[in-house]
């Protein structure tokens, strides 16, 4: 445990330090993948923990989006204000989707889910003080491109460490268990008395509130949001790939698989500016097919496999030295 903790604490000085040493691109680059781990991570909430797969997360992120863009136009609010609020906003959509998709399973949620964010999409794009499909710019950060690089860097990053604090605690929480068992057995866990619609919501809420909050950070990052942006199902089709291939329904799984894709997607579009989706979507059937529970769980499997050598070895050794 105190091993896990310092190795924690290394890589967050490290990223806390990298943005000092990398120029403008890669600061970028890392923002990028940063906002990626948190949705990923806030996706995971719902579809690794209670099984259940929002395709239509993204109305989340939408909600969140044009939230903070409203407060801070029409209202003045400072964007920290409007980060909570976005949030907020997001989970009463949420609970109010909820109610009504919740009972569903299966394909016909995701189904749902998707019709939902589609549905938001053609209704923001219907309102003009939300700048219908031509969308709406924000207030902008004012600073030097060097501060405003360094600046949103640190926002993603404090969302990162939010959202996997909180992941981190709730799969060790009753309220995780409670996931767990719907994901295990969803009519078994109603009939030890867990409440699956209630916890469903609960937990599609987090993933909402985070989702939000993200958005916001978007919002007032790019200073421009549109309807087919930040409601776009392709995203949401993203954070499941990164969460296959990290490990879903894991803590840290989110983070290795937003890191490997982005760090890909980047390496194979400079290699192959016309076909660098064929060959990313070929590496990703690639680690499917062969890591079908994510990087996390095989390095487990590999770690446990090790476990009993490295105790004989150790016990030889121990041997040896009484001798």
């Amino acid at each position: 445990m105190k091993r896990r903790i310092l190795l924690l604490a290394i890589v967050l000085i490290v990223f806390m330090m990298l943005p000092f040493f990398l120029s403008g691109f890669w600061i970028r680059l890392l923002t990028h993948t940063l906002m990626f781990c948190a949705l990923a991570s806030s996706l995971n909430i719902m579809a690794g923990f209670t099984g259940y797969a929002p395709f239509g997360n993204m109305l989340f992120f939408g909600v969140g989006s044009y939230s903070s863009a409203l407060l801070m136009n029409y209202l003045g609010l400072p964007f920290f204000l409007t980060l909570p609020l976005a949030g907020l906003t997001a989970v009463l959509f949420s609970i109010f989707f909820g109610t009504m998709f919740l009972r569903l399973r299966g394909q016909y949620f995701a189904l749902a889910t998707t019709g939902a964010a589609e549905a938001m999409r053609h209704v923001v794009s219907n309102l003009d003080f939300a700048g219908g499909g031509q969308g709406m710019t924000v207030p902008y950060l004012q600073g030097s491109p060097a501060f405003i690089n360094i600046y949103f860097y640190f926002v993603m990053l404090g969302m990162v460490i939010v959202v996997t604090s909180f992941v981190w605690w709730m799969s060790k929480s009753r309220l995780g268990y409670a996931f767990k068992a719907i994901r295990a057995d969803e009519e078994a866990a109603g009939v030890m008395g867990i409440d699956t619609t209630r916890y469903k919501i609960i937990a599609w809420s987090f993933s909402a509130l985070f989702t939000g909050m993200v958005g916001a950070v978007y919002a007032y990052w790019f200073s421009y949001i549109d309807p087919p942006t930040v409601f776009d199902i392709m995203w949401t089709v993203r954070m499941f790939v990164i969460n296959l291939i990290g490990g879903i329904g894991t803590v840290f799984g989110p983070i290795i698989g937003a890191f490997l894709i982005e760090t890909l997607s980047e390496l194979v579009w400079s290699k192959f500016l016309y076909l660098h989706m064929g060959v990313l979507g070929v590496l990703i059937i690639l680690v499917v097919m062969f890591m079908p529970d994510g990087i996390i769980r095989l390095v487990q499997k590999r770690k446990d496999a090790l476990m009993p050598i490295l105790q004989k070895m150790n016990i030889l050794n121990d041997q040896r030295e009484k001798r």
